[in-house]
């Protein structure tokens, strides 16, 4: 009698504990993994690449841009193609074997306008010196501080010689009646050379004994 009942009190107490391990082995439903949670995130940075499914993107405070995809024909797609590289972007992403685009908002545009090339400025200026050579239609003039004289001659007008055309004749008149060594003071621009626009004569040489 009593060896029955001391079997029955092991195999209740065994019992328990066999229930009691498969209940710590229950997994809590109510926690989720945290590889099952959709990663996603919003970064801001500047364009570093961009192709028909990609965009690269180089967030504030990274070293190196990082790749962005899409579906070529997705809506996103369109805001990419119009998106300048180097431009500043503000983008929304989720990670889904790899990162995804979800939104692409452009914060400044790259300004596409180029810088007016010097060689299509109009280059002109003043100077003033000593009148150094002169000829039927050209004049030489050694500005103050320069080393040597600079020719100008009068700008064309009445087109081809055939037509008429030669030198300005007011001008060629001006620099005839010019004096050698004088000093003045020359407006010119550059047309193919220097071109004389304006002579004005500040002091005529002096004359020699």
């Amino acid at each position: 009698m009593f060896a029955r009942c001391t079997f029955g009190v092991l195999f209740g107490v065994c019992t328990l504990a066999l229930v009691a391990s498969a209940e710590d082995k229950k997994p809590d439903e109510k926690k989720v993994e945290k590889k099952d949670e959709p990663r996603k995130g919003t970064v801001t940075g500047v364009v570093a690449a961009k192709g028909d499914n990609f965009i690269e993107v180089k967030a504030d405070g990274e070293e190196k841009a990082r790749k962005y995809f899409f579906p070529p024909k997705d809506a996103v797609a369109n805001a990419v193609k119009e998106t300048d590289l180097s431009a500043r972007v503000k983008l929304d992403w989720v990670f889904g074997e790899r990162f995804r685009l979800v939104k692409l908002e452009v914060l400044n545009k790259k300004d596409n306008k180029k810088p007016a090339d010097k060689k299509d400025e109009p280059r002109k200026g003043t100077v003033t010196g000593v009148v150094t050579a002169k000829g039927e239609n050209f004049i030489d003039v050694k500005a103050d501080g320069e080393e040597k004289g600079r020719r100008y001659v009068p700008h064309w007008k009445g087109g081809a010689p055939a037509a008429g055309g030669g030198p300005d004749k007011d001008m060629l008149a001006k620099i005839k009646e010019t004096p050698l060594n004088a000093r003045v003071k020359l407006d010119w621009e550059f047309e193919e050379r220097a071109r004389v626009v304006k002579i004005e004569v500040l002091k005529k040489p002096e004359e020699k004994k």
